[in-house]
């Protein structure tokens, strides 16, 4: 991979240093590429090394930015996430933005990780739970940081939480474990920035956005395990936008001084939005907190996670 130890970028000139994870294809590699054109320093996270390195060369190659750096990881892995975390530390000087951007969808089978967590929630809601929480300090350390965390209009898709299973062992199905993991990540996020202002740390923001329906992996990986949704997704193609459209809010979040100091936003389509009442739940945001400090527990050995409850 394209990295230097302890890169030097804390001069102004060279813009912030944003990490984006997922972004070797889809809406991360667009909002890698617009925010490396802006002039910042961009850390490129991707699962695949062949494809990451080839993602990285290519924003290089459209920005003429050469301050661009791929990273790999396999972030369904809670033990991956945090080498990745420890990589990004001692690599990196300094940490002003994290992009939540990876995610996955999977197919009408439960299946599990390595460490026995449902491969949905495992990506989707625990990783960017974990991965913040261990780059926190880093990104404390910086005059002004913001998490942007990539959710999804799909958080009403779900239904009704199931916080007794909240893994889905007994009430599995693709969209439910899509639709949730998506809720409980925004749930994760607002606990962040609650906790975080809670605490008197000011110089953090956390926003989550909504790309709307654009055209990713994503679609791929559903349609390689549920073929039958092909009619499905041809009828709503042109509904679908382009990956760099989906990218917009994303890189407004974490570059525009528009946005600076806005935090415990949901974003979509470059404007702050109005959330149904009922999608918002005290106790569910508290519950599911717990559940994933419990289960990246082994995970968090040193980690101070003992901001005030929200």
């Amino acid at each position: 991979m394209n990295t230097r130890q302890s890169i030097n970028a804390s001069s102004p000139s060279a813009g912030k240093v944003i990490l984006v994870t997922g972004a070797s294809s889809g809406i991360g590699k667009q909002t890698a590429l617009a925010l490396a054109a802006q002039g910042h320093t961009v850390i490129m996270h991707g699962r695949n090394p062949k494809k990451t390195q080839e993602s990285r060369d290519w924003v290089e190659q459209r920005t003429g930015n050469r301050n661009v750096y791929a990273h790999v990881a396999d972030l369904s892995l809670m033990s991956e996430v945090v080498r990745f975390a420890k990589e990004i530390t001692a690599t990196y000087e300094r940490l002003d933005v994290l992009v939540n951007n990876a995610g996955g969808q999977f197919g009408s089978e439960r299946e599990v990780t390595a460490e026995g967590h449902e491969k949905t929630f495992a990506i989707n809601t625990l990783a960017p739970f974990l991965l913040t929480n261990l780059l926190l300090p880093m990104l404390e350390r910086s005059e002004s940081a913001r998490i942007v965390t990539v959710a999804s209009e799909s958080y009403r898709q779900g239904g009704q939480p199931i916080l007794d299973d909240v893994e889905l062992e007994r009430h599995y199905s693709m969209m439910r474990a899509y639709g949730l993991s998506k809720l409980y990540v925004w749930w994760l996020m607002r606990q962040f920035d609650a906790r975080l202002k809670a605490a008197g740390v000011r110089n953090v923001t956390v926003n989550t956005v909504e790309p709307g329906s654009a055209a990713t992996s994503l679609q791929r990986e559903s349609l390689r395990k549920t073929p039958w949704m092909l009619p499905l997704i041809v009828l709503w193609l042109p509904f679908v936008r382009t990956a760099r459209h989906g990218a917009r809010t994303s890189v407004v979040l974490a570059s525009s001084p528009d946005v600076e100091g806005v935090s415990g936003e949901f974003w979509g389509n470059m404007r702050r939005k109005r959330i149904h009442p009922k999608w918002i739940s005290k106790e569910g945001e508290h519950r599911i907190w717990q559940y994933c400090a419990e289960m990246c527990r082994p995970y968090l050995e040193g980690v101070d996670l003992v901001l005030p409850m929200c």
